[in-house]
């Protein structure tokens, strides 16, 4: 079974092996479907990467029956997944209880403004929706965001520190009714002597918006304080996993012959960065030239709006009058 630490901490394996190369301003995505003892499938590159959009059924030679797709693209932020699994009529151990999708955005890219300038803070917010469903017996469903943000140590060469904020939700055993949530908001680095470091980090949010079967929508926020100049690696994850699952308590022999359910997270997965006023990323893929604040009205502006409100309020004392 992949837990959200799994996929968590295979986001900070990849910022780790990223943190020994002087990665160019960019973005890459990747579409993942993983099932056991198979190959599985990757799709790895720039723009939009998709697997299995016509959600083509993978039989496995055991009789289970499993249909996953993913999509992630890096232009625009967009993550979406899907995993349904049906082991209806297969008798005995299925040779295939899980099934796991993912889709992943990663971005490399700059912080511009002005030198010299005090730190400012820039957020990255991610929000998913989906939804889990049982067809037939007893299913296991999760569906999980994360957002990992990696800098430069400087305190100890060649490490990194990494934030991480992450969310998921999940049904269990005889719960198919009741959705459980799940979230974690850390830091991670060496301190001098390669002492490892794992602590809470306070800029790392989660949002539940809605948490029934048929409506799930989440928000994962990530805060850090980063001066102009400097250059970040950010990974944002979406996984759908759905196991078959034996009724607990269990009576009588174990019976996997009537699980069928899906986790569909193929609606929107929205990955958005939020600057200060005045700041841009440096580099020219979708997503990271977009990365803008919303824009703040100048002085002259806002003076030409109160003369304008001036003239309102005297106009209605005039008719008042």
């Amino acid at each position: 079974m992949h837990t959200p630490s799994v996929v968590a901490s295979r986001s900070l394996i990849v910022a780790a092996a990223l943190a020994t190369f002087a990665l160019p301003s960019g973005a890459t995505s990747q579409a993942q479907i993983s099932l056991p003892n198979t190959p599985g499938q990757i799709s790895l590159g720039t723009g939009v990467q998709s697997l299995n959009l016509d959600a083509l059924p993978y039989q496995s030679a055991g009789g289970v029956t499993f249909v996953g797709k993913a999509q992630a693209d890096d232009g625009t932020g967009t993550v979406r997944v899907y995993s349904e699994i049906d082991s209806r009529g297969v008798s005995g151990f299925p040779d295939v209880m899980t099934g796991l999708t993912l889709g992943q955005t990663q971005s490399q890219a700059t912080l511009i403004g002005t030198p010299g300038s005090d730190p400012v803070d820039v957020t990255f917010v991610f929000r998913f929706d989906g939804s889990f469903h049982t067809y037939s017996g007893n299913v296991f469903h999760q569906l999980g965001a994360s957002l990992t943000l990696s800098l430069p140590s400087t305190t100890v060469p060649f490490t990194q520190v990494n934030y991480g904020s992450s969310l998921s939700f999940s049904s269990y055993l005889l719960d198919d009714t009741v959705v459980n949530t799940t979230s974690k908001a850390n830091v991670t680095y060496f301190e001098p002597g390669f002492i490892w470091k794992d602590v809470p980090y306070a800029g790392a949010t989660h949002t539940v918006i809605s948490d029934s079967m048929e409506d799930l929508i989440g928000e994962v926020r990530l805060t850090v304080s980063m001066s102009a100049g400097q250059s970040f690696q950010l990974i944002a994850n979406l996984h759908a996993q759905v196991n078959v699952e034996p009724l607990i308590p269990i009576v009588g022999s174990q019976d996997y012959s009537q699980s069928w359910g899906a986790v569909d997270g193929f609606n929107t997965g929205r990955l958005s960065i939020l600057l200060p006023q005045g700041y841009t990323l440096e580099g020219n893929t979708g997503l990271l030239s977009a990365a803008v604040a919303p824009p703040v009205p100048e002085p002259a502006t806002w003076g030409l709006m109160a003369a304008g409100l001036a003239v309102l309020a005297a106009f209605a004392r005039r008719r008042a009058a």
